[in-house]
């Protein structure tokens, strides 16, 4: 059965402290998860502490969260093995999905695997017998001159906006309404200082009693060092103000982080992009 939209009257929820030491610490079983998202909704005053601690320019965001919510945050939402993954899950909680997206974020491609498949773009083939994901790669923009800049600048090869190209493959490949189910927190970002260690307490805030967050934190140094810089200390900050743990679930199963997979997409990508392509060559 679907969660209540929003809390009647107040019921007071007793919070407690717990021990937060490794990234496994802030993962939280899905089933659990749920029942403690249902729990914190009741509470109208928990509510109104989250509600007055995240920025007023989140309101577009906020907004979207009337409604219990599972969240994935990908600077721009693609159909990748990993998000078409978390959308069969948030089906199977009865949840309804939101893609969270950062627009004004800046394209890199080094150390940053999930941004360099949104340009180079590694389509599954199969698995080998050694067990490596083989892909064949699209590649949809120029390197050279996208490098640095945000995202809603940036244009493919065939002068459609990347932004545009993405979320039209995902309307295709998941029949999702793209504009329901997602929200740009670009002015949030940009008005809490832009950079991950300034926004990261506050986003995190949300998974408090507003959704559950869908993540993987995966095992490259890069990632590695987001995560100890970045995650466990916003992490731990919102387990102090609030006394509850940000509601975070594992978006694929465990020891599975990291592999090529997550971040390809689905053979049958191949033939929406041709016929994309030859609709282009006879307009």
């Amino acid at each position: 059965m679907p969660l209540p939209p929003a809390p009647i009257g107040s019921t007071r929820i007793h919070r407690v402290m717990p021990s937060v030491k490794a990234t496994e610490d802030v993962f939280t079983p899905q089933d659990e998860a749920r029942r403690e998202l249902k729990r914190r909704r009741k509470d109208a005053d928990l509510q109104a502490e989250v509600r007055e601690f995240i920025d007023t320019k989140a309101k577009k965001v906020l907004e979207k969260c009337e409604v219990p919510r599972a969240v994935m945050f990908r600077q721009l939402a693609s159909p990748t093995h990993e998000l078409l993954r978390f959308l069969r899950i948030a089906k199977h909680m009865h949840l309804t999905p939101l893609l969270f997206e950062y627009h004004g974020d800046k394209f890199v491609s080094a150390n940053n695997s999930y941004k360099r498949a949104l340009g180079k773009m590694p389509i599954y083939q199969h698995t080998g017998i050694d067990g490596r994901d083989i892909v064949r790669y699209k590649n949809i923009i120029d390197f050279n001159t996208s490098a640095g800049k945000p995202l809603d600048t940036i244009r493919c090869r065939d002068g459609q906006s990347l932004i545009g190209f993405h979320h039209k493959l995902l309307k295709k490949m998941a029949r999702l309404n793209v504009e329901a189910h997602s929200v740009d927190a670009t002015p949030w970002f940009r008005g809490i200082g832009g950079n991950a260690i300034g926004y990261y307490e506050q986003f995190l805030s949300l998974f408090i009693r507003d959704g559950i967050l869908f993540e993987q934190f995966e095992p490259t140094k890069s990632e590695q060092r987001f995560t100890r810089e970045v995650v466990m200390p916003a992490f731990k900050r919102v387990l102090t103000r609030f006394k509850l743990r940000p509601l975070i679930v594992r978006v694929v199963p465990k020891n599975k982080e990291g592999l090529s997979f997550w971040d390809s997409y689905p053979t049958r990508i191949e033939k929406f992009l041709e016929e994309s392509k030859r609709r282009r060559d006879t307009t």
